[in-house]
């Protein structure tokens, strides 16, 4: 299942505003792979979108709840949106077989 996550954390919460808070982080990312590893979370897609304070991310895993974790794990604080999403491709194949009955 693929997931759009968007991040978003406030100026008091960012890395490159409160340099001490960038040790934990850089360390936190620097893992990342090994956590998707560990909870099946492959992401296809990671990009920040400073100076606005928010990150985007293309995900796939077995449930919300692996996204979740897998996020959890990066060390700033912040809120998610995250939202199930489909291929365009996969989504006009269903479409055509629903119009094919």
């Amino acid at each position: 299942m693929l997931f759009h996550v968007t991040m978003t954390h406030t100026p008091e919460d960012c890395p490159a505003y409160n340099k001490e808070m960038m040790p934990d982080l850089i360390a936190s990312v620097d893992k990342i792979d090994a956590v998707g590893k560990e909870l099946n979370v492959k992401a296809h897609l990671l990009l920040w979108g400073a100076p606005e304070h928010v990150a985007y991310a293309i995900l796939e895993a077995d449930s919300p709840g692996a996204v979740t974790r897998y996020l959890n794990t990066i060390a700033i604080k912040q809120d998610f949106k995250v939202t199930p999403v489909q291929k365009l491709q996969e989504v006009m194949e269903m479409a055509k077989a629903m119009i094919a009955k």
